[in-house]
């Protein structure tokens, strides 16, 4: 027989009510004192963890952050060097002395009258990679899967070579077959790292003043329609990873 209470005792309803609220608190509690899963990226534009990071990440093109105090600068390239603006060799030259046989493989990237360097691929997997050795340009894997080239150069060697890049000249890449793609600048743009040092950091647009995730500034000019990309860091103040610069050439049909 069920019983009723009365007068100012609860019925089994308020019983009833009172239960679920303590299950509902004890549940709350044993979840806070649970162990915390990972936490993603807060940048609203990460969604995807670390896969998503190593596919968007800039690498850097100038000496690092922590090594700005033991910077040793190296010796100017000789007299017989690609580099010398006045000791270009031609083309055809250029191209003998980088081809390997290797079809689809950039293998030199040449302007007239600025610059004719050989073109190295990064590490498979090490998309940060970029040669330490001078008069050289590193290829990034990441922009190439996406149909896009782009190179790669620490400012304190190759790199110092793009400052020189202006609107309308035609840049010529060398596959490793000896066949040639043709391209022409058609921008240049610069921004200030707020993370010096760092692949990852948001970008201050130094013509704008907007301010642009890496994950933006990947997508502008490492993803869409089929071009070329030149990337190194700008230098300011002693601090040769200040800024970065990036030149983009469109194919020329």
């Amino acid at each position: 027989m069920v019983r009723c209470f009365k007068g100012n005792n609860p019925s089994i309803y308020s019983i009833g009510y009172i239960l679920i609220l303590v299950l509902y608190i004890s549940a709350a509690l044993t979840a806070a004192f649970q162990p915390n899963p990972p936490l993603l990226r807060t940048d609203e534009y990460f969604t995807n963890g670390k896969e998503i990071q190593e596919q968007t990440q800039l690498p850097v093109t100038g000496r690092g952050f922590t090594d700005m105090a033991s910077i040793v600068h190296l010796p100017p390239p000789t007299t017989g060097s690609w580099t010398s603006r006045d000791q270009l060799p031609s083309l055809w030259n250029f191209l003998q002395g980088v081809v390997n046989g290797q079809s689809q493989v950039v293998r030199g990237v040449y302007v007239p009258g600025f610059l004719a360097l050989p073109v190295v691929q990064q590490p498979q997997g090490n998309t940060g990679f970029v040669s330490g050795k001078p008069e050289t340009v590193t290829q990034f894997q990441l922009a190439a899967q996406n149909d896009v080239v782009g190179l790669l150069a620490h400012n304190f060697l190759s790199g110092k070579e793009f400052y020189r890049l202006v609107e309308g000249l035609q840049v010529t890449l060398v596959m490793g077959d000896g066949s040639i793609e043709r391209y022409r600048i058609t921008g240049l743009n610069s921004y200030q790292k707020l993370s010096p040092g760092s692949n990852w950091s948001y970008y201050l647009d130094l013509e704008t003043g907007e301010k642009y995730s890496t994950y933006q500034v990947f997508n502008q000019y490492y993803q869409g329609e089929h071009h070329l990309t030149f990337q190194t860091c700008l230098e300011k103040d002693g601090l040769e990873t200040w800024g970065i610069i990036f030149i983009v050439a469109e194919p020329l049909s």
